[in-house]
C-alpha cells in the first residue's frame, strides 16, 4: 500500500529516523550535545555509488522509508535528507535494521564501519547528493588536475651562438753582432683567431605539467626574463594547458555542496567562488600580452589552495 507523503514524513519523524529539530529537543533533554553540523576533516575516499533511486532502507522497526538524499556517514549515525524540502538530518545507527542494511546496501554499512572504525565521516553521496564532493575530495580533484602530465608543442626557435677565440704566440730572436756589438733583436708575435658558428633549435613537444608551468609563471626571483617569455610563449601556443586547468577548477566549483553543507571553515566557505576567479583570470593569460605580479600573485594563491589543510 502506497503511504501518502504527509503520513510517511511523519512516520519517518516519529518511528525512524526524527528531524533534525526533533533530534536536537531530545538530546536537550538528556542533556547530550545537539548533533553538529558535517564536518570539515572528511575523509578523501571515493563515495559509495549504488543505482538512482535505491534510497530505501529500512528501520529497527521493519518499517521502510524513502530517503531523497543521503550525504555521509558518521560516527554517530547517517547524515540525509527524508525530502528535497526537509533541512538535513542525522539518523542515529540503532534506528535502522543493520543485518538488512548489511544485505541490501553493503556499500553504505562498509562507509558505517570506516566512519565508526576511523572516527570521521566517510563520504556516501546519494539521491540528491549525487555527484557532489567533500572539501578533501575537492582538494585530490585539485591537486589531480595540476600533477597530470601533458604533451605540448614547442614554439620553434633558432638560437645561433658565435664563438671567437684567439692565440698569440712570442717567438723571442737571438740577438746580431756587428764588429763585435751585440745588438738586440726584438721577438716576433704572431696571433691567430678562430671564430666557431653553432646554430640549435628547440624540440618539437616537450612533455610537462600544470603545477611546473603554473609555478615557474609564479616565481618572481630565480628566473631569467628570456626563460619566462619563452615559457609564456609555450603557454600562447598551446592554450589547453591553462584551459584544462580552468575548465577542472569550473568543474569542482560546480561540484561543491550548498554552504549549510560545508564546515565553518573560511577556506571551504569560499572555495567555489574563489575558483571561479582562478578559471577567469587563466583563461584571460592564453590570450594576454605578458605577465604582471598580479597575476604572479593570483598563480601563486591558486597553487598554495591546492595544498591546503583544509582541503586534506
Amino acid at each position: 500500500m502506497k503511504i501518502p507523503p504527509q503520513r510517511l514524513a511523519l512516520l519517518s519523524l516519529a518511528a525512524v529516523v526524527g528531524n533534525l529539530g526533533a533530534e536536537e529537543a531530545a538530546n536537550s533533554a538528556s542533556g547530550e550535545t545537539p548533533a553538529a553540523a558535517p564536518a570539515a576533516n572528511s575523509t578523501s575516499v571515493t563515495p559509495v555509488s549504488a543505482p538512482p533511486g535505491a534510497l530505501r532502507l529500512a528501520g529497527a522497526n521493519g518499517r521502510e522509508v524513502d530517503f531523497a538524499g543521503i550525504w555521509e556517514a558518521r560516527p554517530e549515525g547517517l547524515v540525509v535528507l527524508i525530502t528535497a524540502e526537509a533541512p538535513v538530518s542525522i539518523v542515529p545507527w540503532d534506528r535502522f535494521d543493520l543485518a538488512r542494511l548489511r544485505n541490501d546496501q553493503p556499500a553504505i554499512d562498509a562507509a558505517r564501519q570506516r566512519a565508526v572504525f576511523l572516527r570521521s565521516p566517510q563520504p556516501v553521496n546519494l539521491g540528491l547528493f549525487a555527484g557532489l564532493l567533500t572539501p578533501a575530495q575537492a582538494g585530490s580533484e585539485l591537486r589531480r588536475a595540476f600533477d597530470e602530465s601533458m604533451t605540448v608543442r614547442v614554439p620553434l626557435r633558432y638560437r645561433t651562438t658565435t664563438t671567437t677565440s684567439g692565440t698569440t704566440a712570442v717567438a723571442p730572436q737571438l740577438p746580431v753582432v756587428y764588429n763585435g756589438i751585440s745588438v738586440a733583436q726584438q721577438p716576433v708575435v704572431t696571433q691567430s683567431n678562430k671564430t666557431v658558428t653553432e646554430t640549435r633549435f628547440s624540440p618539437d613537444e616537450l612533455t610537462t605539467s600544470p603545477r611546473r608551468v603554473l609555478e615557474i609563471l609564479s616565481r618572481a626571483d630565480g628566473v631569467a626574463t628570456q626563460d619566462r617569455r619563452d615559457l609564456f610563449d609555450l603557454v600562447k601556443a598551446n592554450p589547453v594547458l591553462l584551459e584544462n586547468i580552468a575548465s577542472s577548477l569550473d568543474r569542482i566549483a560546480a561540484s561543491l555542496p550548498p554552504r549549510h553543507l560545508l564546515p565553518n571553515d573560511p577556506t571551504v566557505l569560499t572555495l567555489a567562488s574563489r575558483l571561479r576567479e582562478f578559471s577567469t583570470r587563466l583563461r584571460e593569460l592564453t590570450s594576454a600580452v605578458t605577465i604582471d605580479y598580479a597575476d604572479q600573485v593570483l598563480i601563486r594563491d591558486l597553487l598554495y589552495l591546492s595544498d591546503s589543510p583544509s582541503l586534506r
